[in-house]
């Protein structure tokens, strides 16, 4: 009897071991070396990884989705920092400078259009010569304001 009981043991073991292993890592899990960051700066991943608003957009998501919305937080950063770069530049010497081109990550999420959409509107406020697009795009609550 010890013996079916030693392999009932490490059959519930195993599979505990093998479960967790297989299992998809939570969204916190992430690292800044996870390909979905490849090709995106470093320490803006880790700017956002460690954002508990970051955290708390993407709490109760599966491991995809939280991956896909993490990337595009990043991104979202980078765009927006330019666009406040060329809306202080603008300011700065009275004509807007061209909107910077933003990195793409290696991997893009099934998302990753949205977030290409809106890097175009930027592009685009910024070419338009009304600098007041650009600052309401830069003080939304559903722009870079949020």
């Amino acid at each position: 009897m010890v013996g079916r009981s030693a392999r009932v043991l490490r059959w519930v073991l195993l599979t505990a071991v093998l479960t967790a292993s297989c299992s998809p890592s939570r969204p916190s899990e992430l690292a800044a070396d996870d390909p979905v960051f490849a090709g995106l700066d470093r320490g803006v991943v880790q700017e956002v990884l460690a954002s508990p608003a970051a955290r708390s957009r993407v709490e109760g998501d599966d491991a995809e989705t939280a991956s896909a919305r993490y990337q595009n937080m990043v991104r979202n950063f980078v765009a927006c920092r330019s666009a406040l770069a060329v809306y202080q530049e603008w300011i700065r010497v009275g004509v807007a400078p061209a909107f910077p081109r933003q990195p793409q990550p290696e991997h893009p999420s099934p998302v990753a259009g949205d977030m290409d959409r809106d890097i175009a509107q930027f592009v685009k406020e910024a070419a338009s010569g009304d600098i007041t697009v650009l600052r309401e795009e830069l003080t939304s609550d559903s722009g870079c304001g949020a």
